[in-house]
């Protein structure tokens, strides 16, 4: 049993005196519980002998009935089996509620298992960004939710086009996927996603940079999270200025392309100024396509409960791990106890030159794993494994760029690369330099079946460290992102 859950097994025998009536069968929680699993089975006899329906019942109310329906059902804060409500699990006298329908002459033995599971960190993994029928799009919010679902996804972003009206008709908790209330501000001069509240614009129309400070304040004042979206995109880029009030930049919309690589060094470069700005993606996904898919990316984030608020919570603290879909290849960068988007204390590594840090790597194929920090790269490792990357299809299409399928032995992985992308600019922090290398090859590591734990010795005068996985192409002689880490932080002395 898991150190987070905690497993009652209640009995209760029912008499033939008591068919026809609603029987209680106690029990108590005791501190916090984000979820309640409930299963029960009897012995129902030849021809339907016996027959016990059952419900929940809180300290509060009557939870939920499924009659006899089900054989296990579950409630949580914001998600629950159909039948029941999701609300928050109080402390107190709960009730396993049973109906005693038909009772055979001898009587019956209900055994129902209670599994009660504590808050506890966890990686969720979902899309940012997608649009629907309240918008551009053509997905309905259902056909999205199960588009999700069929990727693998636990949560979802609903992030139409100047509209709430997604977030009202999705008010209805789902069994399966959390869902988290958006809306993309959408103007002539660029895009920005507000997360985190039902109504969070009083109006979207900005056309200068101070109506669109105003307007971000007021929705950050509302609880909103604000994500500047895809700001170098040639057609729709960020054209407000970055002196406003922001959280993230989305710097992975969609495939991987020129726009995601300019965001990317932007970000970058930020962060090698000392600004702490969160890195986003998410699909753009409007309407069924090759290339645009729910979950490509994925944003996976560290929450502390399975709740749209925990997940916010580990957004804002830019807990956060981008990947190219949920089953890819996925980093995960430790100091210690500090993991990603968390600040080292200066008392940690006041006195101290080396910073320890441990990489660990899952789903990797054929991948070059760089280390980050203000200084550029730090360490470079080619991840190997006896599935090696290999480009199965490239070709041009109409739009000058080129179509990349099957990197992965035979699995589909999409990109769109400008072919003229050897030649910019934006592309050169990638190659590592000399002073890496020290003259010398890129280091390969071994990965059984794609996952390798790697050390690196640190140092304490740096402002961050961050990880990025890329896969090259040799045909397009470049390169696309697999995953990325947001940092984990340095705190500098005082006066620094």
């Amino acid at each position: 049993m898991e150190m987070n859950k905690q497993r009652l097994v209640l009995y209760r025998w029912i008499d033939k005196a008591e068919q026809r009536s609603y029987l209680e069968v106690p029990f108590a929680v005791e501190g916090a519980v984000e979820r309640m699993d409930i299963a029960y089975r009897y012995e129902r006899g030849e021809d339907g002998g016996a027959v016990v329906d059952i419900g929940l019942r809180s300290p509060n109310r009557i939870v939920g009935w499924s009659g006899g329906a089900r054989e296990a059902f579950f409630v949580g804060t914001e998600k629950a089996t159909p039948g029941y409500l999701a609300e928050p699990i109080v402390e107190g006298g709960w009730a396993v509620l049973l109906g005693a329908y038909k009772v055979p002459e001898g009587g019956v033995e209900v055994i129902i298992e209670v599994e009660l599971t504590r808050p506890h960190g966890r990686w969720m993994k979902g899309d940012l960004h997608m649009h629907s029928v309240h918008s551009d799009g053509s997905y309905t919010i259902g056909q999205a939710k199960e588009s999700c679902k069929a990727a693998g996804l636990e949560f979802m972003a609903l992030t139409d086009h100047n509209t709430s009206s997604q977030n009202h008709e999705a008010r209805v908790p789902d069994e399966e996927l959390l869902l988290v209330p958006g809306v993309e501000l959408t103007s002539y001069f660029g895009h920005a996603n507000v997360l985190g509240v039902t109504d969070a614009l009083k109006d979207f129309r900005v056309t200068t940079p101070e109506q669109a400070e105003e307007v971000l304040r007021e929705a950050r004042e509302r609880g909103g999270f604000v994500s500047l979206n895809h700001p170098f995109c040639p057609s729709c880029p960020w054209e407000l200025g970055f002196d406003l009030p922001y959280d993230a930049i989305e710097v992975w919309n969609g495939p991987w392309r020129g726009l995601n690589e300019r965001a990317l060094a932007w970000w970058q470069g930020q962060l090698a100024q000392g600004r702490r700005v969160i890195a986003l993606g998410g699909s753009d996904t409007h309407r069924q396509e090759r290339f645009v898919k729910h979950g490509r990316p994925t944003a996976s984030v560290w929450a502390e409960t399975d709740t749209v608020s925990g997940l916010l919570a580990g957004i804002r603290q830019g807990r956060v791990v981008l990947q190219f879909d949920p089953d890819e290849t996925c980093l995960d960068l430790t100091a210690g106890e500090y993991g990603i988007g968390e600040i080292i204390p200066w008392k940690d590594i006041d006195g101290k030159d080396s910073l320890p840090l441990a990489i660990h790597v899952c789903g990797a194929k054929g991948d070059r794993l760089a280390l980050w920090s203000d200084r550029g790269i730090e360490a470079v490792w080619d991840i190997i494994n006896d599935l090696p990357a290999s480009v199965e299809d490239a070709r041009e299409c109409e739009s000058g760029a080129a179509e990349v399928v099957g990197w992965n032995a035979g699995r589909e992985m999409a990109a769109i690369l400008e072919f003229d992308a050897p030649d910019n600019a934006a592309y050169a922090p990638w190659e590592p330099n000399a002073a890496v290398l020290a003259g010398g090859a890129v280091p390969a590591v071994e990965a059984a079946n794609g996952q390798v734990r790697l050390e690196f010795q640190g140092s304490t005068d740096r402002l961050f460290y961050r990880l990025e996985a890329r896969r090259h192409v040799e045909g397009l002689k470049q390169s696309a992102v697999t995953c990325l880490t947001n940092p984990i932080y340095m705190e500098q002395a005082k006066g620094c």
